[in-house]
C-alpha cells in the first residue's frame, strides 16, 4: 500500500510539474529561512549554557537610587563585595571578581596588545573553561602566573611547550605561563585570551579590594544546590549599605544565562550584549515564514481539488476509506516537504558563510558532527513530518471528504474551498506587510540615528585606545604635521562615558537628596577636537596649573545644580572645591537609547588614557600614516590600535543594524513566497476561467476590463490584509521605538508605502496570468464547444 501511495505521489508530481515546482520552491525558500533563523536564535539562547553548573552561577549587580532620577542599574560592584558574600552567607560556595584589561605582550621580537582579565583563585571553580595544560588548583599559585588560550600558544610558542615560558607584560613585568585553556566559546559573554591573578595588581588591588565606595569589578558567585535564590536575594540586598553609610545601592543576583539577553541595560555592562526582543521577533518571523510557505501548499492543493475529484470518487467507489485517502494525501505532502528540506539543507550549507558575515556569527550546520549531527538529523525529521502534516492537513481532510456520487456525475463539479483560500491569502499578505512596516521603520530609525546632531563632531576623528608614553610630545609633534588639525586626550571613550559619582555638592543642594553626575577627565585639546560648543564661559586653559580646579559642566548638569549664573559657581567633591569656567551645550556621550545625563568635565593629567586626533578629510591616508609613524617613533614596543570615531558610534547600534538587514532579507523572502503562492493560484484561476474570459472577449469586452476581472479579487484581498496589518505593525513598532530616548514618529507614509508595495507586488504577480488569459485567442479555446 505504501509503495502504491509513493508511486501515485511521484506520478502527480510529474503530471503537474508547474504546481509541484511552485510548491517545492516555496517550501524550500521558507525552510531555508527558518533554518537560518533557528541557528541564530539557538546560538543566542545558548549563551553561557556550556558551563557545567550554569544554573547555580550568578553575577552580582546593583540598583542605585537617586533623587528625581530613574533607577540606575550598574553591572560593576565594589571590591570587598565578593569575599564578604562568601564569608557571611553559607549559600555562597564560591566567589570571584573579574576585571578586564589590555596588556602589551612581548616575547622575542613579537609585541602585541592582548585582551585578558584579572580573576580570583576560584574563577575556574565557578566557570567551566577547560584547561588543556595545568592544574586548576595551582595555576594561580605564583604571583606572576599567566594562563593563556591555545591561540596565544600558537602565536607565541608554535610547536613548543609553553609551560614555564616567560612573557614580558607592558615592558616591565615577567609573567610565567602556568596553564593553557581552550579558546573561549563564541557563545560566552566573557571573552578573553588570558587570565592573571588579581593579586598581581599589587597596591592598586589593595585599594580596590577594600573600597566599598568604588564600583570597578564584576562579581560572580556560585551557590549551593539547595539554596533558595529568592531568600538569598532578600538577605544580600542591603550588603553594600551595611558597610557604606549613606549608600543608595541595593544588590541582587542576575542568572548567568540571563546576562547576554537580559532585559535591563546596565551601565558598565560587558560589550557584545544581545537583545532578547530581537530573538523573540526573529522566532516569530521564522514561524510566520513557515506558515506562509505552508499556506502556499494548502492554497494550491485546495485550488486543484477539482482535478483530483474524480480520482477520489473512483477510489471511494472501489472501497478506499476516508482515512486511507487522508494517509495518501498526507504522504504526498510529506514527500514534498522531504524534497524541500533536502534542498534547503544544501542552500543553507551554500549560503551559511554569507549569513555568518551578515549576522556576525560563526554558526555551523555540520551533519557529520558526532555531538550535533544526531540532533540536527532529528530536527530535520521533525521539520519534514511537521511541515508535511501542517501543509497537507487541510487539503487531505478536504479532498477526502468528496462524495463519489457528486463528483462522478458532472465533469464541472464544484468542490468549494474558495473562502478558505481567500483567508489564507489575506493571512499571507498581512504577515508580509507587517514585515515590510518593520523593515521600513527600523531602517528609518537607523537613518535618524546616523544623521542626528550629537552635539559633537565625530567625523574625521581618529580614536586611539591608549596614551603615548610622552603624550605631550606626541601632541606637539602631530600638530606640526600637515593634515592634523587638533589632538586631545581623555580617560574614557567619547561614545560611552560611564564614570559617575554621587559625591558632588554645591551651594543650595538638598543634603537629603543624592544626585548622580557623570565625570570625564579631558584636556583643552579634547574640547577643541570634538568641537564641543560652549553655551557659556570658556574652554580649559592650556596652562594646567591655572585650571587645576576648573570644571566644565553640560546643560543637563546645570539644570540639576540650578545656578542662575553658573560661571564662577563652586562645586565641592570631598574636601576639594572646584570652579565652573564653562557650560557646554548638551552632547551625546552614550547611545541615543538613553537621554543625555548630567556631566562634569575636569582636568586631571594623571587620569588621561585615550587619544583623539582631528584630521583633514582630504588627507585621510596621509594623516593616518603620520599618526602611526609618530606613535611608533615614541612607542616602538607599544601596539598602535586606532579607529575612526564615527565607526565607533555606529557600533553602538550594531544590533539594530543587523536587525534591519536581517529584517530586510526575511521580509523580502516572505514577499517572494507569498507572491509565488499568489502566482500559482492566479495561474490556476485564470486557467479555470479561460472559457468565461473568451466568451466575454467575443462579446466585445476590452483587455483592460478582462484584466480587472481577474485581478480585482486579489486586489481586494491585499487591501483587507493592509487594513489588518496597520494596527498590528503600529503596535509592534511603537513598542520597539520606545527603547530609544530619541526616535522617529510613526508617520502615515510608512504604512502607505508598505501597503502600496504589497499591492504593486500582488498586481505584478497576477498580471502575467491575467493578461495572458485576456490576450488568448477565443477561437482556439471555444472551437470544441
Amino acid at each position: 500500500m505504501l509503495k502504491n501511495y509513493f508511486k501515485i505521489a511521484l506520478r502527480n508530481l510529474r503530471k503537474h510539474k508547474f504546481y509541484s515546482i511552485v510548491n517545492i520552491f516555496g517550501l524550500t525558500v521558507g525552510l531555508t529561512s527558518v533554518i537560518f533563523i533557528l541557528l541564530y536564535v539557538v546560538d543566542e539562547l545558548g549563551y553561557d549554557k556550556f558551563h557545567k553548573d550554569h544554573d547555580r552561577v550568578f553575577r552580582v549587580v546593583e540598583n542605585q537610587y537617586y533623587a528625581g532620577q530613574p533607577v540606575f542599574p550598574v553591572a560593576v560592584t565594589p571590591g570587598p563585595l565578593a569575599p564578604s558574600l562568601k564569608d557571611e552567607y553559607p549559600e555562597v560556595t564560591h566567589a570571584t571578581r573579574v576585571q578586564f584589561t589590555n596588556n602589551q605582550f612581548e616575547y622575542g621580537d613579537q609585541h602585541f596588545l592582548e585582551r585578558g582579565i584579572y580573576v580570583d583563585q576560584e574563577f575556574l571553580d565557578i566557570f567551566s573553561f577547560e584547561l588543556v595544560n595545568g592544574d586548576t588548583k595551582q595555576v594561580f599559585e605564583p604571583l606572576n602566573a599567566l594562563v593563556i588560550n591555545e591561540t596565544l600558544v600558537a602565536k607565541y610558542f608554535p610547536e613548543q611547550d609553553p609551560i614555564g615560558k616567560t612573557i614580558r607584560i607592558n615592558g616591565k613585568d615577567d609573567m610565567m605561563v602556568t596553564g593553557v585553556f581552550k579558546d573561549v566559546p563564541k557563545n560566552s559573554h566573557l571573552q578573553f585570551d588570558y587570565l592573571m591573578s588579581t593579586k598581581k595588581l599589587g597596591t592598586t588591588w589593595k585599594e580596590m579590594s577594600s573600597a566599598w565606595s568604588n564600583n570597578t569589578l564584576y562579581t560572580y558567585i556560585k551557590i549551593s544546590e539547595d539554596a533558595n535564590i529568592k531568600i538569598l536575594n532578600e538577605k544580600i540586598k542591603g550588603q553594600i549599605k551595611k558597610y557604606k553609610e549613606g549608600s543608595v545601592t541595593d544588590i541582587y543576583l542576575q542568572p548567568l544565562t540571563d546576562i547576554h539577553l537580559g532585559e535591563v541595560s546596565f551601565t558598565a555592562d560587558i560589550s557584545g550584549k544581545g537583545n532578547r526582543t530581537y530573538v523573540e521577533i526573529f522566532s516569530i518571523v521564522a514561524a510566520f515564514i513557515l506558515v506562509i510557505a505552508c499556506i502556499n501548499f494548502m492554497n494550491l492543493s485546495t485550488a486543484r481539488s477539482a482535478r483530483r475529484a474524480k480520482e477520489v470518487g473512483l477510489r471511494k467507489t472501489v472501497g478506499a476509506s476516508r482515512f486511507q485517502l487522508i494517509y495518501q494525501f498526507l504522504g504526498e505532502s510529506v514527500l514534498l516537504s522531504l524534497v524541500s528540506v533536502l534542498l534547503s539543507i544544501l542552500l543553507v550549507d551554500l549560503l551559511l558563510p554569507s549569513f555568518n558575515q551578515l549576522s556576525e556569527k560563526t554558526l555551523e550546520l555540520d551533519l557529520l558532527n558526532p555531538e550535533n549531527g544526531l540532533k540536527i538529523t532529528a530536527l530535520m525529521a521533525v521539520a519534514v513530518i511537521g511541515t508535511g502534516l501542517l501543509a497537507g492537513s487541510y487539503p487531505a481532510i478536504f479532498l477526502s471528504s468528496f462524495q463519489p456520487a457528486n463528483v462522478l456525475k458532472s465533469k464541472n463539479s464544484k468542490t468549494g474551498g474558495s473562502f478558505f483560500r481567500k483567508v489564507l491569502v489575506v493571512l499571507q499578505f498581512t504577515v508580509s506587510i507587517v514585515l515590510m512596516i518593520g523593515t521600513i521603520t527600523v531602517s528609518t530609525q537607523l537613518s535618524f540615528i546616523q544623521s542626528k546632531n550629537l552635539g559633537i563632531n565625530k567625523e574625521q576623528v581618529v580614536y586611539i585606545s591608549s596614551l603615548s608614553d610622552n603624550h605631550e610630545i606626541f601632541q606637539h609633534e602631530l600638530m606640526q604635521q600637515e593634515g592634523i588639525k587638533s589632538v586631545g586626550f581623555t580617560n574614557q571613550h567619547p561614545a560611552y562615558v560611564e564614570n559617575s559619582t554621587s559625591g558632588i555638592s554645591w551651594e543650595g543642594a538638598n543634603p537629603d537628596e543624592t544626585i548622580l553626575i557623570h565625570l570625564q577627565a579631558v584636556d583643552p585639546g579634547y574640547i577643541t577636537t570634538m568641537q564641543i560648543e560652549m553655551a557659556e564661559g570658556r574652554n580649559f586653559s592650556e596652562e594646567i596649573a591655572s585650571d587645576s580646579n576648573a570644571v566644565i559642566i553640560n546643560q543637563q548638569a546645570l539644570k540639576t545644580i540650578g545656578y542662575e549664573k553658573p560661571i564662577g559657581g563652586r562645586l565641592r567633591a570631598g574636601d576639594k572645591q572646584y570652579t565652573i569656567v564653562g557650560v557646554a551645550k548638551d552632547f551625546h556621550f552614550k547611545s541615543i537609547h538613553q537621554p543625555i545625563e548630567p556631566l562634569i568635565m575636569f582636568m586631571s593629567p594623571q587620569q588621561l588614557s585615550r587619544t583623539v586626533v582631528k584630521i583633514d578629510g582630504r588627507q585621510v591616508g596621509d594623516a593616518m600614516a603620520k599618526i602611526e609613524g609618530q606613535w611608533q617613533k615614541l612607542n616602538p614596543k607599544k601596539t598602535f590600535r586606532a579607529s575612526f570615531l564615527d565607526e565607533d558610534f555606529d557600533k553602538l547600534y550594531a544590533a539594530e543594524k543587523r536587525t534591519a538587514t536581517l529584517f530586510k532579507y526575511f521580509a523580502t523572502l516572505a514577499i517572494i513566497i507569498s507572491g509565488l503562492g499568489l502566482f500559482g493560484l492566479a495561474s490556476f484561476i485564470a486557467e479555470q476561467r479561460t472559457k468565461e474570459i473568451s466568451i466575454r472577449k467575443v462579446f466585445g469586452a476590452p483587455v483592460r476590463g478582462l484584466f480587472y476581472l481577474v485581478s480585482k479579487d486579489f486586489t481586494r484581498l491585499v487591501l483587507i490584509s493592509f487594513i489588518i496589518s496597520v494596527p498590528v505593525g503600529w503596535y509592534l513598532m511603537t513598542m520597539w521605538l520606545n527603547s530609544f530616548a530619541y526616535r522617529i514618529n510613526l508617520g502615515v507614509s510608512i504604512f502607505l508605502v508598505s501597503g502600496g508595495m504589497a499591492l504593486a507586488i500582488a498586481l505584478a504577480t497576477v498580471s502575467y496570468q491575467s493578461i495572458t488569459a485576456a490576450m488568448a485567442n477565443p477561437a482556439k479555446i471555444l472551437r470544441n464547444e
